[in-house]
């Protein structure tokens, strides 16, 4: 959650790491996951993998976070409830929705693949 735990982990020669919050159960008034990403992807850019959860419910969250900088997002909470509430065939729905919800973002924000997400999408170049 912090740019000097990434850097250490960068020291420490760590291949991936993941910016979570742990559901914000870790500590009380912790910032979201994606208010510090910008600052830790920019940090380690290049020396590892930057993965990154909490709070995405959408396939737009996941266009956010990839353009705030993750490499991977992690989904969790919609996943488990997929599957409480409909096993293998409530994950497979969930999991679904959520990609055509990434490819209507991508298409609205003119991105033709995950990979070249940019933070145009989020901070658009002035006018």
């Amino acid at each position: 959650m912090t740019v000097d735990e990434a850097l250490a982990c960068v020291e420490a020669g760590v291949d991936a790491i993941v910016v979570s919050n742990h559901g914000g159960r870790a500590m009380d008034h912790t910032p979201g996951t994606a208010e510090v990403l910008p600052f830790i992807a920019k940090a380690v850019q290049g020396r590892l993998v930057v993965m990154v959860d909490g709070g995405v419910r959408t396939g737009t969250d996941v266009l956010k976070m990839l353009a705030l900088g993750a490499e991977f997002v992690l989904v969790g909470r919609p996943v488990i409830i997929g599957a409480v509430g409909g096993g293998a065939e409530g994950v497979k729905m969930v999991m679904n929705r959520i990609a055509d919800e990434l490819r209507t973002a991508m298409i609205l924000t003119g991105t033709s693949d995950v990979r070249s997400v940019s933070s145009r999408v989020i901070y658009p170049p002035a006018w």
